[in-house]
């Protein structure tokens, strides 16, 4: 009996996901691509430290993007965000799914942004772009790229003109909640052809079926400087969803707690 017991409670872990499975991303073999500046909004800044493990965005600026030189369907990715203490502003960090090499000027741009506001907040951008301003929501929410949005439709997840954004969803819990300075957050992907599920934390926060665009995995920064982004890995297939890793220690305390009152 105390065998069987030990044998589930050791099944129950093996459903965990165990980090030491996945394999660590080198950083320093992805690329930099930043959307058009608009006045007093420049280019992306990303400095990849020297193994790779972590890079820092520095610059207040127009969508910036540091994406992989591989394609992120099929694979389980995981990795932190963390806007740095004493960074100031209050605008989008986030992440890109399905982005490849030159979207930020293709009119055949499709992909999908996961982005993060701390605050509400309007704002109108100057040229090149002529669209009207818009209101930035604060909340971690899920959107669909087409085509070469302009900054304000960026901002404000609509379309004016040529390119846009359409905003599919609002995470579960963090929705209408910003980001806070100095927190590690950790992110977990697991992205296919046909669905997207996102976890901070360990919580799930985006579930959603549909017809995404394979390509790469893209660290995002939108009028945001200071940004640090760490410790990713990847995984070849799909996480079950995470569970604490305590948790499987509590059902092998259950197993001897039961075997013990009965001995």
């Amino acid at each position: 009996m105390f065998k069987t017991l030990i044998k589930g409670a050791f099944a129950t872990l093996l459903f965990l996901p165990l980090a030491s499975y996945a394999a660590p991303i080198n950083l320093n073999t992805w690329s930099a691509e930043s959307y058009p500046s608009v006045s007093g909004f420049p280019a992306g800044n990303w400095t990849v430290d020297g193994a790779g493990a972590s890079v820092y965005q520095s610059n207040n600026g127009q969508p910036t993007i540091l994406y992989s030189d591989f394609d992120a369907q099929g694979s389980a990715l995981s990795g932190k965000l963390k806007v740095e203490l004493g960074a100031g502003d209050d605008d989008y960090v986030g992440f890109v799914l399905g982005f490849n090499g030159g979207d930020s000027t293709n009119a055949s741009a499709d992909y999908l942004l996961i982005d993060w506001k701390k605050l509400d907040q309007y704002f109108d951008f100057g040229a090149p772009s002529s669209d009207p301003g818009s209101t930035a929501k604060k909340g971690l929410a899920l959107s669909r790229v087409t085509g070469t949005p302009s900054a304000d439709e960026f901002w404000g997840h609509t379309t004016f003109s040529g390119g846009g954004l359409q905003e599919l969803q609002r995470a579960a819990t963090l929705g209408s909640t910003g980001w806070q300075y100095g927190i590690d957050y950790e992110f977990l992907f697991d992205f296919g052809p046909n669905n997207l599920k996102v976890f901070v934390n360990g919580t799930e926060e985006l579930n959603i079926a549909g017809s995404f665009n394979d390509g790469s995995i893209g660290f995002y920064n939108f009028s945001q400087q200071n940004v640090t982004y760490s410790a990713f890995e990847k995984e070849k297939g799909t996480f079950p969803a995470p569970v604490p890793a305590s948790f499987g220690l509590f059902i092998l305390g259950l197993a001897v707690l039961r075997v013990t009152r009965r001995s």
